[in-house]
């Protein structure tokens, strides 16, 4: 399957019939090529990350000239058709073309004496499966100031994300983030009104 790039808005391609809206992957996502398009879109997806978390979600394209900003939209709509293509030479080329794109919109917003705020603050937004929301993370509680609450309502500081991961952690997260240092957590499930979970921990 496709992956999915949250920074860059590559959209999947639906076609309709009577029945129901299908999405039909192109055959480079399930086969021998596959692993050279999930490279391609991660590396745009990269980019794109840590720039919007040094600039700001779409602050980059705001600050970029008309003509700039057109040709940069133009090299992402390229890399969207592109991913749901079947040519994964053509896919790569324009993911190439689009770091290139996300790096002139820095060089230009630098050139014109912009820079990134002084305060420390992280801007992301939040994986497909809890909502997709923008939100923001500040070092400091004073820095939260500088956010714009328009396009991020939600802000937090490094010692409330501190309180939060405290509050809802229990000991059997502790025990296999430590067991296991590369795990990630991809879901945190409801066990409301349920039976407790009494299987065995495997350490």
């Amino acid at each position: 399957m496709p992956v999915k790039s949250r920074y860059n808005k590559v959209k999947r391609q639906r076609k309709t019939d009577d029945a129901e809206e299908q999405w039909f992957a192109p055959a480079m996502w399930s086969d021998k090529r596959s692993e050279i398009c999930r490279a391609a879109v991660n590396s745009v997806d990269k980019v794109a990350r840590d720039l919007e978390q040094r600039w700001g979600i779409g602050k980059l394209e705001e600050l970029a000239s008309p003509q700039l900003a057109v040709d940069f939209e133009r090299a992402r709509q390229n890399f969207s058709d592109a991913a749901n293509g079947d040519d994964h030479n053509y896919l790569v080329r324009k993911a190439n073309n689009l770091i290139e794109g996300w790096k002139a919109l820095e060089a230009q917003a630098i050139k014109n004496g912009h820079s990134p705020d002084d305060a420390e603050v992280w801007y992301a937004i939040a994986p497909e499966d809890v909502g997709e929301y923008t939100f923001a993370i500040v070092k400091n509680g004073s820095d939260a100031a500088v956010v714009d609450r328009n396009k991020y309502p939600r802000v937090y500081s490094l010692d409330e994300v501190a309180r939060i991961i405290h509050n809802f952690e229990n000991s059997m997260i502790r025990k296999a983030k430590e067991v296991f240092p590369n795990s990630t957590i991809t879901k945190i499930g409801d066990n409301t009104n349920k039976e407790p979970l009494n299987d065995p921990i495997p350490f």
